[in-house]
C-alpha cells in the first residue's frame, strides 16, 4: 500500500513539474512574440523632415521676435524689466525646443514604439514642463509683464492653449503602456500595433508643432509691443 502510495505522490509530483515547464515555456514563447511586435517600426523620414522643416522656420521667427528688443539701446516708454522679463522667457523656451533631446527625433528614420514613448516623455519633460509651465505659465502671472500693452488680450488665448496642450499627452502614454500585453503575433495585431506607433507619435508632434504655434503668437506680440512702445 505504502509503494503505491509513493508511487501515485511521485506520479502527481512529475505531473505538477511537467505543468509547470510547459507553462515556463509557453510564456517564453509568447513573450518572444511579444518582442516582434515591440520591435515593429514605421518609416518616418519624409514625415520628420516636413515637420523639421516647418519647426526650424518657426524657430527662427521666434527667435528674430525676440532680438528685436535690447535694452542697451530701447528709446521707449515701456517698462523694462517687463520686457526684460519677457525677452530671459521666451529665450530660455527657445533653447529647449531646439535642444538636441527635442531636436534628435526629427532626424530619425524608422520609428518604433519605444521612440513614440520616448518622444512623449520627452515633450512632457522638456516642453510642457520646463517650458510652458516654469517659462510661460509663470510669465502670463507676473506683475510687471501684467503692465505691458494689450497682455490682457493676449492672456486669455495663452491660458486656454496651455490648458489644452497640458493635457495633451497623458491618454497617450496610457495607449502605449497599456499596449505592454502578451498574445500571439497575428496580421491583426501587427497592423494595431503599426497604427498606434504612427498615431502616437504623429500626435505628439502635432503637438510639438501646436507648442510652436503658441510661441509664435506671444513672440510676435512681444515684437508688436517693442516695436509699438
Amino acid at each position: 500500500m505504502k509503494k503505491i502510495l509513493l508511487d501515485y505522490a511521485s506520479a502527481f509530483a512529475y505531473t505538477i513539474t511537467g505543468l509547470i515547464f510547459g507553462l515556463a515555456f509557453f510564456l517564453l514563447f509568447i513573450n518572444f512574440y511579444h518582442m516582434q511586435e515591440l520591435n515593429t517600426k514605421v518609416d518616418m523620414t519624409a514625415y520628420n523632415q516636413n515637420n523639421k522643416a516647418l519647426v526650424e522656420e518657426k524657430l527662427e521667427t521666434i527667435r528674430n521676435n525676440i532680438n528685436v528688443y535690447n535694452q542697451s539701446t530701447y528709446n521707449g516708454s515701456l517698462n523694462i524689466y517687463g520686457l526684460n522679463t519677457v525677452q530671459i522667457k521666451l529665450q530660455n523656451c527657445l533653447e529647449i525646443l531646439e535642444s538636441k533631446d527635442m531636436m534628435k527625433y526629427f532626424e530619425l528614420g524608422e520609428v518604433g514604439i519605444n521612440d513614440s514613448y520616448n518622444f512623449s516623455l520627452d515633450f512632457k519633460n522638456k516642453i510642457l514642463n520646463d517650458c510652458l509651465v516654469m517659462q510661460i505659465k509663470s510669465l502670463f502671472n507676473t506683475d510687471t509683464v501684467a503692465t505691458l500693452p494689450n497682455f490682457y488680450i493676449i492672456k486669455p488665448y495663452v491660458d486656454l492653449d496651455l490648458d489644452t496642450l497640458l493635457g495633451s499627452t497623458d491618454y497617450l502614454q496610457s495607449n502605449i503602456e497599456n499596449s505592454d500585453h502578451y498574445y500571439f503575433s497575428t496580421d491583426n495585431n501587427k497592423t494595431n500595433f503599426f497604427d498606434l506607433t504612427e498615431d502616437s507619435y504623429s500626435s505628439v508632434m502635432n503637438n510639438y508643432q501646436n507648442s510652436l504655434d503658441l510661441m509664435v503668437e506671444i513672440s510676435n506680440w512681444y515684437r508688436s509691443i517693442v516695436i509699438g512702445g
